[in-house]
Formats: structure tokens, C-alpha cells, sequence
């Protein structure tokens, strides 16, 4: 009995974890490399990021800030109803709120009953494929890059 109860346990287990896994297939859109300024389309963000924790110490370090972080591996995912969520695993993530692009390269990250924070956005390309540059209103950036 005890080897049907764990049998049925694992296939349970696995059910979920591929469950977890599958979901609409999506269409990577070439994003490309854009300077300040730029219109960004919503397209471009779709899909799900990662904390490139190197290029933001680098690019934050370059404008005088401090490049010690206490940024732990955060994963983003945006999607097509502007809905945004987070992860700390990168598998199973949570609604954080609501995401806009607001005029040509302004992203506003709404939290439920908090003002939006907004950043201005910009991509830069790299050996890695395209980074997600945000920069807050104290010129302080978070690099984001594609994750799978």
C-alpha cells in the first residue's frame, strides 16, 4: 500500500511540475537596440526577464553610484495584459501589480494601492542577446536580461 500511495504521490508531483512548465508558446519579437528617447513598443518587454545582477553594478558604478548591491535573483515576467509578475525561482511566480509603457520610453511598475514607480527604459544589445535598461528617477539602473 505504501508503494501505491508514494506512486501516485510522485505522479502527482510531476503532473504539476509539467503543468507549471507548459503554457502558450510565444513568438520571440527581435527587439532592438534603442537610445533614450526612443518609442518603445509594448512587445519588446512581453516575456520574461532576469536580474542581470553584473551589468547593473557595471552600469551603476559608470554613473557614480555604488556597485555593492543587495540584489537577490529576482525574475520578471511581463505579459500581454500588462499584468507583472515576479519570481525568486525563475518556476513559480506571483502577480506584483501591473505594468504600462507611458509616452515613448517611460515604464510605470503599478503595485495594488501604491503610486506607480516609473523608470525610463532603453535597450542595449551585448554577447548575450538584448538587455532591458531601467533607470529611476535618481539615474540609478536595474539591467534586466532575457531569461528562457
Amino acid at each position: 500500500m505504501l508503494k501505491q500511495t508514494n506512486a501516485v504521490f510522485c505522479y502527482l508531483l510531476f503532473a504539476t511540475m509539467l503543468a507549471a512548465c507548459a503554457g502558450t508558446p510565444t513568438v520571440a519579437v527581435v527587439v532592438p537596440e534603442t537610445e533614450p528617447g526612443d518609442q518603445i513598443q509594448n512587445e519588446y518587454l512581453v516575456g520574461k526577464w532576469c536580474t542581470n545582477r553584473e551589468q547593473t553594478a557595471i552600469s551603476n558604478q559608470a554613473a557614480g553610484f555604488s556597485g555593492l548591491l543587495n540584489v537577490r535573483p529576482v525574475f520578471w515576467r511581463f505579459d500581454t495584459q500588462g499584468e507583472w509578475d515576479v519570481s525568486t525561482s525563475g518556476f513559480l511566480f506571483e502577480s506584483w501589480g501591473s505594468w504600462k509603457v507611458d509616452g515613448l520610453d517611460k515604464l510605470l511598475l503599478a503595485r495594488k494601492g501604491v503610486e506607480p514607480d516609473q523608470f525610463q527604459i532603453f535597450f542595449k544589445k551585448d554577447d548575450d542577446g538584448t538587455s532591458l535598461y531601467l533607470v529611476d528617477d535618481k539615474g540609478q539602473f536595474t539591467v534586466l536580461a532575457r531569461c528562457g
